[in-house]
């Protein structure tokens, strides 16, 4: 497992803990400073070079952009140019895997992720993040951009939990985390560009956990 700070290691501690006991975790400041104004920088060179691309809806046969669903711009970091920053996150990220596997066995075995560009507008409705026929998609993790996010900005994560709603703030270095597939949520209409990573932990084809 990657060495980190001890902040960070806890960091994993207390998601494991809140996933177990409520199937959602918040935690500010779980990047530090330097790492989220680096991947901000990357994810809106890509927004200003006209590299991201307005994300889609649905699988197969289904796929569409319908912006009055779903109105960010996307590009998965695996088809991104390399940089340090995005191989960080990527340290952390395996660290949180291994960390998750290891407190709640959850057998994830890899990890998807995409810078996504939400403008002036754009939101996107209430939804889960697994398929209805596949489900591998075990663990989403969302990583916020945002240096200068105010309130009355917009473009908070609104969840949608049996006691009541939860809106989180995309302010950057927060990492808001849960279970794909019993969290329904939605993205607000963002006021000023949000930025964020958005990213599943998957598990293997052969667990039958958490189907």
């Amino acid at each position: 497992m990657p060495e980190f700070p001890v902040p960070v290691a806890d960091c994993f501690e207390r998601i494991a803990d809140d996933l177990a006991s409520k199937g959602w975790s918040v935690q500010p400041g779980a990047l530090s400073s330097e790492l989220a104004l680096s991947l901000s920088q990357a994810c809106r060179q890509l927004w200003q070079s006209d590299a991201l691309t307005p994300a889609a809806i649905g699988r197969g046969a289904d796929l569409a952009v319908v912006p009055q669903i779903r109105g960010d711009y996307t590009r998965w970091l695996d088809d991104c140019p390399p940089q340090a920053a995005q191989d960080e996150y990527l340290a952390v990220m395996q660290g949180l895997q291994l960390t998750l596997n290891r407190a709640l066995f959850l057998g994830l075995d890899s990890f998807e992720t995409h810078f996504a560009l939400y403008p002036p507008g754009a939101g996107y409705s209430r939804h889960l993040d697994r398929f209805k026929d596949s489900p591998l998609r075990t663990v989403s993790v969302v990583a916020y951009l945002n240096q200068q996010w105010q309130p009355g900005d917009g473009g908070e994560l609104r969840l949608h939990l049996r006691e009541g709603i939860v809106d989180i703030e995309p302010k950057a270095g927060t990492l808001a985390v849960f279970m794909s597939a019993r969290i329904l949520h939605e993205v607000l209409e963002a006021g000023k560009e949000r930025a964020s990573l958005v990213g599943w932990f998957r598990r293997r084809p052969d667990n039958p956990l958490f189907r």
